[in-house]
């Protein structure tokens, strides 16, 4: 699992440095793709995976930069990325792990909360946090505009979603792993009875397409990981 959560980390810390109310300029885009490179091989040399697994790291990290600006719609970043995901999964079987100085750092730690958690899972589950935050936001709108292009011109009036969709997907990535099934359900349905007004005054069901769309997109993104940790 040290790839995929190398992956997650550099995508979702790429993710961070480049505009997400916009499309990228040029340097934008070269300042993501610098700071995921920067992170995979960061990730590599501390985890002491194979360094020819780094070159592979950085072109999917630059392909998911490169095809992915906030005003398109198309299908291809997503397959793409969970091509990557699956190729990772089944390649970790055959993975070889040396250890570095992150493992060393993790093995040092004297915190007894850690204690059971192994270092593959705790980095699986700090990729899968940092992923939820922009990485996700950019999954939900490229859905979004796939879907009709009056759902994401309703979105102009619900910019809030931007900032409480991260919170809410990292609440339920959180609760799903911590067996808290019942929280879950109680926050799913909180989100329906609060939204219910806005949506019944909605009479074109812009707005209710809008919801439905982008809450069941984003709590996929945010249990879809679950399973493996």
């Amino acid at each position: 699992m040290i790839l995929l959560a190398a992956l997650l980390l550099a995508i979702g810390l790429a993710d961070f440095a480049r505009p997400q109310d916009r499309p990228a300029d040029r340097p934008a885009l070269v300042r993501a793709s610098v700071v995921g490179a920067v992170v995979t091989v960061l990730a590599v040399w501390g985890t002491g995976v194979d360094w020819w697994w780094a070159p592979i790291g950085i072109v999917a990290i630059i392909a998911w930069v490169a095809s992915t600006p906030v005003d398109r719609a198309y299908p291809w970043p997503i397959v793409g990325l969970g091509l990557a995901v699956t190729s990772i999964l089944a390649g970790s079987a055959r993975l070889r792990v040396d250890g570095g100085w992150l493992t060393d750092w993790y093995d040092s730690l004297e915190l007894q909360s850690l204690h059971d958690i192994s270092f593959e899972r705790f980095a699986l589950t700090v990729g899968c946090l940092v992923f939820l935050v922009e990485s996700a936001n950019i999954i939900v709108r490229m859905v979004l505009a796939g879907t009709d292009a009056g759902v994401m011109a309703s979105e102009q009036t619900l910019k809030g979603g931007r900032v409480l969709g991260p919170i809410e997907r990292i609440f339920i990535f959180a609760m799903a792993l911590s067996g808290q099934y019942a929280a879950l359900t109680a926050v799913v349905a909180a989100k329906g009875i609060l939204r219910f007004p806005e949506i019944s005054r909605d009479v074109a069901g812009r707005k209710a397409e809008y919801v439905l769309v982008g809450s069941f997109v984003s709590w996929a993104v945010a249990l879809i990981f679950v399973p493996l940790l």
